[in-house]
């Protein structure tokens, strides 16, 4: 099967929220194109969607390594961030999120430099990156503390919106 199938088919089924069936068909897409940065993309996305954390991270730690432009770089590092948040690895999370402040920043990853410097009990960076989310999109931000104080919940699908290209 081309790799454009194996897309269009995943994407099917993430839209569906058949995400087992999309988790087995991504592991079969990077099987087959163990090279490709979609691939592996597809893979974390669907790791998340089955909670499947650990394989979410690492497939998103190697999508992101492989991915050329900065809009892959953040789409990866997100779903790579989310997935560390889920296991509590914090620390990594942050670090990979420092790395890719080089690369750009946007609000979703300002969100989740918010909640790993919460979570590490960082003060001075959790500030920081309170009035960045604000200066950002002030909208945005304020949509996701009440959304996070309502249930503290978060809503990934919002997270990888914006940063999703595929």
């Amino acid at each position: 099967m081309k790799q454009g199938a194996y897309q269009r088919q995943l994407i099917l089924y993430l839209k569906n929220k058949s995400y087992q069936q999309a988790y087995e068909f991504a592991k079969q897409y990077v099987a087959e194109y163990p090279e490709d940065m979609i691939a592996h993309f597809l893979l974390a996305k669907s790791s998340v969607w089955v909670k499947n954390f650990e394989e979410a991270a690492h497939e998103a730690r190697i999508a992101y390594n492989m991915a050329e432009s900065p809009e892959d770089m953040m789409m990866c590092g997100i779903h790579a961030c989310v997935a560390y948040y889920k296991l509590k690895e914090f620390a990594k999370g942050f670090e990979l999120l420092r790395a890719m402040e080089r690369i750009r920043i946007c609000e979703e990853s300002e969100q989740l430099f918010f909640l790993f410097s919460l979570a590490l009990d960082n003060a001075a960076e959790t500030s920081r990156h309170f009035k960045e989310m604000f200066r950002i999109n002030n909208d945005a931000a304020a949509a996701f503390l009440k959304n996070l104080a309502g249930d503290a919940s978060i809503d990934y699908e919002r997270l990888f919106q914006n940063t999703d290209r595929i």
